[in-house]
């Protein structure tokens, strides 16, 4: 899931901490990749920030100051791990203790970046192999469709009206028909009778 210029990916655990992946992953960062780390505990987690040489593809597009975040929060049996660009910071626990603050400064180069860098995949791909689970899918979003609502047809036009409309909206008639009765014998009426058909009566 990409959220502005950070791509966050859940994992199950399988008994591995926050902890354990980040130092892992510190530590292939350092020897594997030849790269500067810093670690420090966050709040649920810990945080990595790490920078490589001049020669380096995002180094060259976002500079020297620029770092390669990667952040691991601890959720019952589920790991998240963030990551995203953020600015080197030469001590780390001056950061805000209990999240990562991606600098809005280099959003938008961040994001061309953080796409194209090869080190992102190989991140994920470590973390894939070190805790030997693949990403956990999000869950789509279900829209709650409303429910279909009952139609009154008109009885002298055939036009589809709402349920609760008291006159057609095509040609006006009263949607309820009147019932009419004998004056006589109060039998019911369909409404065209010259006589009543129960008792006989002449009506009007």
């Amino acid at each position: 899931m990409e959220l502005e210029n950070k791509i966050t990916k859940k994992y199950p655990r399988n008994d591995q901490s926050a902890q354990n992946a980040a130092y892992a992953l510190a530590e292939f960062l350092d020897v594997k990749k030849d790269m500067i780390t810093q670690t420090m505990r966050v709040r649920n987690g810990y945080l990595i920030q790490c920078r490589g040489d001049a020669a380096a593809e995002w180094t060259k597009y976002l500079g020297m100051d620029a770092a390669l975040c990667v952040e691991f929060i601890q959720n019952d049996d589920m790991l998240e791990v963030t990551v995203g660009f953020e600015r080197w910071m030469e001590k780390l626990g001056i950061a805000a203790a209990g999240a990562v603050f991606f600098h809005p400064l280099i959003l938008t180069a961040g994001i061309g970046a953080l796409r194209s860098a090869s080190l992102t995949q190989d991140i994920f791909t470590f973390i894939e192999e070190f805790l030997g689970a693949a990403p956990v899918a999000e869950e789509p979003e279900f829209t709650r469709t409303a429910p279909a609502q009952a139609k009154r047809i008109c009885p002298f036009c055939g036009t589809e009206n709402r349920e609760d409309a008291v006159f057609c909206k095509a040609c006006g008639s009263k949607l309820e028909k009147e019932e009419k009765h004998c004056p006589s014998c109060g039998a019911l009426l369909d409404g065209d009778e010259a006589f009543c058909p129960a008792c006989g009566t002449k009506l009007d």
